[in-house]
């Protein structure tokens, strides 16, 4: 009797610890003048070698209603500077080219720096450009993003569980694609 009692009090302390697993990662949500933004936090944080701290990369979907129009904005948040070998210019501002894994295929991907060099966003020409590859990243439960921080010298990737996010992203009107 000792022993199924152990069985299902291990087994349930099992499940309660597994079971945010089987919903993905957490999304968290934040609003504010017209705009809700979606982010997803890598499922691990990297290390800067010289400190030993971690950081923690973050991908963030914003959604914005403008007029009859929706804007969409995905942003790349590594957590601090990357190396500059791997910045271009795009007329007054900084590009970064980084390889992307999207479900199971790889591809590069162009961002932007987002008013600063700590944050990027996918550079899609236009709102159908961004819509695709939006709705690209909805469809695959997992994608990665190879860069390199900036002083490490080391490449690092950061994968994000994206399951709970097309869930949290059609509870919100203004991130409508249509």
């Amino acid at each position: 009797m000792k022993t199924v009692r152990a069985m299902l009090v291990y087994g349930t302390i099992a499940c309660a610890l597994c079971s945010p697993c089987l919903f993905g990662q957490d999304v968290h949500v934040s609003s504010g003048k017209g705009v809700t933004t979606l982010s997803v936090t890598a499922q691990k944080p990297y290390a800067l070698m010289a400190s030993g701290q971690s950081r923690s990369p973050v991908l963030s979907v914003s959604c914005q209603q403008k007029g009859k129009k929706t804007v969409h904005e995905i942003t790349f948040s590594p957590g601090g500077v990357l190396t500059e070998q791997e910045y271009s210019t795009f007329g007054g501002s900084s590009t970064l080219t980084l390889e992307m894994i999207v479900g199971n295929r790889k591809q590069s991907t162009i961002w932007v720096a987002h008013g600063d060099i700590q944050s990027f966003d996918y550079y899609g020409k236009t709102e159908p450009e961004r819509m695709q590859f939006l709705q690209t990243l909805l469809s695959v439960p997992t994608v990665s993003l190879e860069f390199t921080p900036f002083l490490t010298g080391v490449p690092a990737s950061s994968t994000f569980d994206l399951t709970g996010l097309r869930t949290e992203f059609d509870k919100h009107p203004e991130c409508s694609m249509k």
